[in-house]
This record gives structure tokens, C-alpha cells and sequence, in this order.
């Protein structure tokens, strides 16, 4: 029966769809030309850079410390570089090493649960952080001097006996299946994500993400072969700076950390780029948006290179900083961006990635990326002039001071450097290279590292909106976003004897229920129900009206303490509604309203004789304390399936299993379903208890209900 829909109600009422972008603003009515008082500013030189004197103290179990006195504030800081990254997790596992971090910091050690760490850490103002991305990991301390010890104690704990306790690694991969459900959401985000995978490949740690099945296959035995093969001294570098001793900070160090054994060796290095100059035009639909999402490059390249320097320089006068070319021309002159821009990144350990973005209507799409084009081609021809040099030196230098702006961030890097053998001085050599550049090497350098007909261009937008076909610009390739559900198929039995034995019961069941004929006369339905969605935070209380008129169109109205939520669809169209915003529901959102109304006990045993429906007995088993009969009911070309579980004496539905949206992302759901009524000659289900990955997520109890209710004119009219 048709009461509430058990994904509305698990839904989010919005995403709301939006990015940032970078907004100028350029005062009107004053030309290039004109003079300004700004112009005539004259600035003193800057000071000199002083490094602060970091020492560096070996363990005994090899970890290498770097301390650094600051006496500014009564504050100890603590840094530790992870050499593990997310890099190290299997294919199958993608997200190993992230969630990993996580749980280091909230699952408990061999002394405090992850709840006790958070009150002895709040009781007296500190953090401790642990975080594994994708090729290396941090773990962070801020604490006051006077609780350093303390503070140093977890820090150790945290790292070295993680006791990852089930309960918050459910949390984290919660979490993870929460960012899995809403990273189409953001137009531009999609764009950076395929881009990055089509630079470096699909499979690439550079550009690979987790998806439902990864992160629904990692275990918490795997989390601790992690941990044991890859976080150990060998692996790990300690920054500590604040208000202390040295030497009494470096025997606080020794105390927690020096008696730490040696684990099962260095990591593995990062894997090798391989990447091949070939032009590819990619494209990914997104129907919801009003603007298409351009990202045109290659790989980019390595922070080393004799190169940097020039690049760096040639980048800003391209599109890297204010008054660039593709500002000036893409946006001011041509209008054809609301921001445009690029960037020839890099860094110390593998390639990064040459690229320049567009945002525009998706009438000049095609249109702005040739104009992106031109003004690469132009850098390989026309040498920056003497303003636009200084221009995009100054943008750099200008900048520059901010790499010494903190002693944490000086320390940190000279960790980095030293992990990858790098130059400790390579940033003093940096401004003095820059100052050098001239026109000439821009115009040398753009010739030889950009490549503007081996461009790689990823498109994401409406492409019948577009202003000419993308093929203009290239064959284009296809780019499907759609989410994987993560379900797990599992293998049925399918046979005549399978088959006959299904449906038999499934005709048992409408029998049991008040008979196929009695279900044939219901024409609509309306229903009032109280529901109690359990959430993290604890139960919320929201009340629920509904009107279906058969077979597909229906009106929910939720009452919650945001306000009242009204959704409505037509079974191919639909809108929601909270106060006075009004939207329509996306393409997934209708699909899944679909798949709902294929598990609806009332629409099945309407179409018993449908051949759009098969039924295939699967076993007969224990359920909640019955003996049950379990039945897949299947669409005919099976893309729509789920389990109703049937009383093997009564016949009566007690239940449903399926794979569909929770609160969390797509997950195994199973209903269960009792306190049966009669109305109108058919028998209704008054109670439904839904649970997630075996939890409970919800409880719905139907207040009243009636069959073929007088429906008001206008119910499902669009404001």
C-alpha cells in the first residue's frame, strides 16, 4: 500500500546546486590609459626574508624531529607527516586510506574511546587531527603549553594503538556515502573531477574517488593491515614549534614516540604519470543548469623543472591573475565568461595539470572555448608586453611573502622538501628567476609546453543549448556522471519451476489481502501518518499526508521542523515545494519516485497479469521469527527488482527487501510490515518499520486512511 514513500520521506528536501566562482569588480567609466593615483604609489622594498633556525633530531627508531622555539604564545604545535596516502588502497577499495585517518582519530585507542579523547580535549581547549588524502597523510596537535604532555600522549595513542571501534567506523562510512550522493551536485566540481580523470586516467590515485561499492567493501580488518603496514616510524616525520624548551620538548618527543617499533618498511613510492599529447573533446550532461563548465589542458608539470620559472610567469599573463589576457578578452572585451582564468600547476613529487577554465551561458559555450584557444595560441606568437610582465611577475612576488607567513607552514615544508630530497632553498632561489624572466622566455616557453591543438577539453552542460555542436571542436566522447548504486546482484535460481511457483504465491498473497478484484477497484488513495526518522543526532517527529490517484500520480505533504515539505509528480514530471521556493524535481529524483512506485504493494497486485512483472521464488526462511516465503518480484527486462517476503502460513506481506536510497546514500533497505486493517475490502498495513543496512532509520503508523477518497480540484495544480 501506497502510505508515505519511504525515499521522500529519507530524502533530502533540497540540493541546492551552486559553486564558487571568482568574482571582479572593475570600476567603470576609467580606461586602461588613464591616469590614476594608484599609479603613482611608490612602495619601499620588502624586508629581508628571515628563516627561523629549525633543528632537526633523529630517534632512535628513525623518526626525524624537527623543533622550533617560538615564544609569541603559550601554545605547543605538533605536525606529523604520514608518508601513506590513499594512493596505497586497493582498486576495490578506494577510500581505505582516508577513512583510515578518520577513524585513527575517532575510533578509539587502547586507552580512551573516541568519545573520551573528544571530552579530555575540549575540557581543556586542543585538538588532535589525523587526515590521510591522496598521496600522503597528516596528523596535527594544537594545545596549550601548560597541558603539552597531555596533549603529546594522544597524539602518540592516536597513531600508534588506533583500536578502531565498529560504531565509528559505520559513522565515517556513512559520511563517505554522503559525499558519494551529492558530488554531482556542483556543476563545476564534476567538470574538475572528469578532468582530472582524463588527464591522468580513470584509474589513476591522481583522479580516482570512491564509490558506493568501495567504500561498502572495506572492513575494519582492513583499516588495521593499513595502519600496521604503513603508519610506523619509517614512515613518519614530527614537527613540533611553541613555547617551550628545546631540549625539554625533544625529551617529551623521546617519551611518547622513541619506543615505537619499526613496522613493515617504507611505503611504496607514488606511481608514474604516463600521459600521451592527444586532443579529446569530453562531454557530461547536466540538465539542471544554466551555464556550461569548460576545463581545457594537459598535464602540467613537475615543481623542479628549469622550466617553473617561466611558466610561472607566462601563466599569470595567460589567464593566472588579475588583468590577464583571457580576463581582458574572454570576459571584459568579448563578454563571452562570467570568469575565466588557468594555471600551469605543479608539484614536487608527480605532474600536476595545465588547465583554463570557462564558466559561460550555454548559448556561447562553444564559442568561449575557441576564444580560450586563441589566446593560448596567441602566447606561442605574441610576446607579453612590458606591462603585461610586470603585471604578472608582480602577482607572483607580490605573494611570494606569504610562504613564510607562519612558522607552522615553514616547518611543514621543510619536512616535505626533505621527504622528496628537494632543495631546502629553492624558494630563495625563486624571486630572483622570476625577476629574470623576460618576454622573450614567455613566448619560448609557451612554444615548447603548451600545446593548444593536443588540448584535452572537458564540457559539462546542456548541449542541445548550445551555440554550435561541440564537434566543431573535436570528436567528442561522452561522459557518463550517473552514480553507481553499489548493489550487490545476488544470484537467483530463475526456471519454469522458479517462475510458476512465484507467481502462485504472489496470487496467494493479493487473495490473502482481499482479492485481485477488490484491488481493481481502488482508484485513489489518501492517507494521514506519523512518522519518527532516526538520525544520528538522535529521533525527529514528522507528521505525513498523502493522496495517490492510480497508477502514478500522487501529493505528499511532510510536516518537519524546517517546515512543511509538499512533493508532487506525475510518475514523469514533478515539483517539491518548502515556503515559497518551488523547484523541479531532477531527472534522479523522478526515477526513483519510479522504482518506488514498481515496489507498491496495491500497483503490483493490480498488474498481476502484466508482463512487465515476474516473480520468482527464491526460498522459504526464517523472517523477524516467521516462516517465510521470499519472492522476487522482477520488471521483465530486470532493472527493477525486490524481495517481498510473504507468511508462509497466511500469505500476508510482513515484509520488503531492496537496494534503494537512505539517509546516507544508497544502501539495503527492508521494510517490515504489519498491523493489517480492512477498508474497503482490502486488507492495509498500519505499521512499517524501515530499516538501513540492518539499523532502524525510520517508523511510519498510519492515523487513518481511505480508499478512493473525493480528491479536491486543483490537489496537484503547480503554484
Amino acid at each position: 500500500m501506497k502510505i508515505i514513500k519511504q525515499e521522500q520521506v529519507m530524502r533530502k528536501a533540497y540540493k541546492f546546486i551552486g559553486y564558487l566562482s571568482i568574482v571582479f569588480v572593475m570600476l567603470a567609466g576609467i580606461t586602461a590609459g588613464a591616469g590614476r593615483t594608484i599609479d603613482k604609489l611608490e612602495f619601499p622594498p620588502m624586508n629581508k626574508i628571515e628563516m627561523p633556525e629549525v633543528d632537526k633530531v633523529q630517534l632512535d627508531n628513525g623518526i626525524m624531529l624537527y623543533i622550533l622555539e617560538d615564544h609569541e604564545l603559550p601554545i605547543v604545535r605538533a605536525s606529523v607527516r604520514l608518508a601513506a596516502g590513499d594512493f596505497l588502497s586497493p582498486p576495490d577499495k578506494v577510500g581505505l586510506g582516508d577513512i583510515t585517518g578518520t577513524v585513527m582519530r575517532t575510533g578509539g585507542t587502547a586507552r580512551m574511546t573516541g568519545d573520551e579523547i573528544d571530552e579530555a580535549l575540549e575540557a581543556i581547549g586542543a585538538s588532535v587531527e589525523v587526515n590521510i588524502g591522496a598521496t600522503s597523510g597528516r596528523a596535527g596537535m594544537n594545545i596549550l603549553l601548560e597541558y603539552a604532555d597531555t596533549g603529546l600522549e594522544i597524539l602518540a595513542d592516536v597513531l600508534r594503538t588506533p583500536r578502531f571501534d565498529q560504531d565509528k567506523i559505520d559513522l565515517a562510512k556513512n559520511q563517505m556515502r554522503t559525499e558519494i550522493s551529492s558530488r554531482n551536485d556542483d556543476p563545476f566540481q564534476v567538470c574538475v573531477r572528469e578532468f582530472k580523470k582524463v588527464i591522468y586516467g580513470q584509474e589513476s590515485p591522481y583522479a580516482r574517488h570512491t564509490e558506493y561499492s568501495t567504500v561498502n567493501g572495506i572492513t575494519r580488518e582492513d583499516m588495521i593491515d593499513f595502519h600496521r603496514k604503513y603508519i610506523s616510524p619509517e614512515n613518519v616525520m614530527i614537527a613540533v614549534w611553541g613555547d617551550f624548551k628545546k631540549e625539554e620538548m625533544i625529551t617529551k618527543v623521546k617519551k611518547y614516540f622513541e619506543d615505537w617499533g619499526k613496522g613493515a618498511g617504507l611505503v611504496p613510492q607514488l606511481p608514474e604519470v604516463k600521459y600521451e599529447f592527444k586532443p579529446g573533446v569530453y562531454y557530461a550532461e547536466k540538465d539542471n543548469v544554466t551555464q556550461s563548465n569548460v576545463l581545457i589542458g594537459h598535464i602540467g608539470g613537475l615543481t623542479g623543472d628549469p622550466d617553473f620559472f617561466a611558466l610561472t610567469v607566462a601563466n599569470n599573463v595567460l589567464g593566472g591573475s588579475f588583468g590577464s589576457r583571457m580576463f581582458n578578452e574572454v570576459r571584459s572585451k568579448k563578454g563571452l565568461a562570467y570568469s575565466t582564468g588557468g594555471n600551469f600547476s605543479s608539484n614536487i613529487s608527480y605532474p600536476g595539470i595545465y588547465y583554463n577554465y570557462v564558466i559561460t551561458k550555454l548559448e556561447s559555450t562553444v564559442e568561449a572555448t575557441e576564444a580560450v584557444l586563441h589566446e593560448i595560441r596567441r602566447m606561442q606568437t605574441d610576446p607579453p608586453t612590458e606591462e603585461e610582465l610586470e603585471r604578472a611577475k608582480s602577482s607572483y612576488l607580490n605573494s611570494f611573502v606569504f610562504n613564510f607567513d607562519s612558522k607552522g607552514e615553514i616547518i611543514n615544508r621543510m619536512m616535505t622538501y626533505d621527504y622528496y630530497d628537494f632543495p631546502q632553498d629553492f624558494l630563495f632561489t625563486v624571486k630572483d628567476k622570476i625577476e629574470k624572466v623576460t618576454a622573450e622566455d614567455v613566448v619560448d616557453v609557451a612554444r615548447r609546453r603548451f600545446h593548444p591543438d593536443e588540448m584535452k577539453i572537458v564540457v559539462v552542460g546542456k548541449a542541445d543549448q548550445f551555440d554550435k555542436p561541440l564537434s566543431i571542436l573535436g570528436a567528442v566522447d561522452t561522459i557518463d556522471i550517473t552514480i553507481p548504486s553499489g548493489e550487490v546482484e545476488e544470484e537467483v535460481v530463475i526456471n519454469e519451476e522458479t517462475l510458476a511457483k512465484g507467481m502462485e504465491l504472489l496470487k496467494l498473497a493479493a487473495d490473502a489481502c482481499g482479492g485481485v478484484d477488490n484491488y481493481m477497484k481502488v482508484k485513489a488513495v489518501s492517507s494521514e501518518s506519523d512518522v519518527v526518522l532516526v538520525l544520528p543526532q538522535g529521533e525527529m517527529a514528522i507528521s505525513a499526508s498523502a493522496i495517490s490517484v492510480l497508477p502514478d500520480k500522487s501529493k505528499e505533504i511532510m510536516n518537519t521542523p524546517m517546515g512543511e515539505i509538499i512533493t508532487v509528480t506525475d510518475g514523469e514530471t514533478g515539483w517539491m515545494k518548502q515556503g515559497p521556493n518551488v523547484v523541479d524535481m531532477t531527472s534522479e529524483q523522478i526515477e526513483s519516485s519510479k522504482k518506488e512506485l514498481f515496489r507498491n504493494i496495491m500497483h503490483l497486485f493490480q498488474n498481476l497479469d502484466n508482463p512487465e512483472y515476474q516473480a520468482v521464488f527464491v526460498a522459504s526462511e526464517d523472517f523477524r521469527g516467521s516462516q517465510a516465503d521470499i519472492v522476487k518480484v522482477m520488471s521483465a527486462d530486470g532493472a527493477e527488482s525486490f524481495k517481498l517476503i510473504l507468511d508462509s502460513e497466511t500469505h500476508m506481506p510482513i515484509g520488503k527487501m531492496f537496494f534503494g536510497e537512505t539517509m546516507m546514500g544508497p544502501g539495503n533497505l527492508t521494510q517490515i510490515i504489519s498491523d493489517y486493517r480492512e477498508i474497503s475490502g482490502i486488507k492495509v498495513p498500519f505499521s512499517v518499520i524501515i530499516e538501513a543496512d540492518g539499523k532502524k532509520s525510520a517508523e511510519i503508523k498510519t492515523k487513518d486512511l481511505k480508499i478512493n477518497p473525493e480528491i479536491p480540484e486543483g490537489t496537484f495544480d503547480k503554484p
